[in-house]
């Protein structure tokens, strides 16, 4: 890596590091760029240089996580109907990114629950809904998975708002449970451990 390249990864990481800070104290939507230079020690013009806007910061890490659920995906050698492991996969995703999850539960509940990662784990879960073929109307595979994905990541959200306290294995457990008597009311029990959720 170039001493260039190195230099990108550090204003951006200072960036991030500042906005984070600034999202445990306050809404994403009043952070103001100028604000945020002050907190990360660096111009306006520096600023600009790597993003057009705050929220593009978000989208950056965002993307990251995506990116890192899609390797997780590629690489489990499982597959998408192993929706306990997407769950436990996702739960190891949770603790890496812990703090940026942290800053924005703090006063920004509303990005985790709807934004480009809930919808990505939603299309996922419908994609593995429609595979098992037992749900084949569209409304319904819709419904199912928005219900079961929300569910997972208002737990999530409510560890975030409790101060993160335990490990996520209980959390992990309780959601795959929790899917799985979902599920049922939808899915065979011989559909269900196709699934592996049995």
């Amino acid at each position: 890596m170039e001493r260039s390249d190195l230099r990108v990864v550090k204003t951006r990481r200072v960036i991030r590091d500042a906005l984070f800070k600034l999202m445990s104290e306050k809404e994403l939507s009043k952070i103001t760029v100028s604000e945020l230079c002050v907190c990360a020690e660096i111009n306006r013009k520096t600023f600009y240089r790597h993003y057009r806007t705050i929220p593009d910061v978000i989208e950056e890490l965002e993307g990251e996580i995506l990116d890192e659920f899609a390797e997780i995906m590629r690489t489990s050698g499982g597959s998408v109907l192993d929706v306990g492991a997407v769950i436990r996969d996702i739960s190891l995703i949770v603790m890496r990114r812990r703090d940026f999850f942290v800053s924005i539960m703090k006063r920004n509940s509303d990005l985790f629950g709807n934004g480009r990662i809930k919808e990505a784990l939603r299309r996922t879960l419908m994609a593995a809904l429609k595979k098992v073929g037992t749900i084949t109307d569209e409304r319904t595979l819709r419904a199912v998975s928005e219900f079961t994905v929300s569910g997972v990541l208002s737990l999530y959200a409510a560890w975030f708002d409790g101060g993160c306290e335990g490990d996520t294995d209980f959390l992990t457990e309780v959601s795959v449970k929790m899917v799985t008597s979902g599920l049922t009311a939808f899915i065979s029990e011989d559909k269900l451990s196709e699934m592996r959720l049995k």
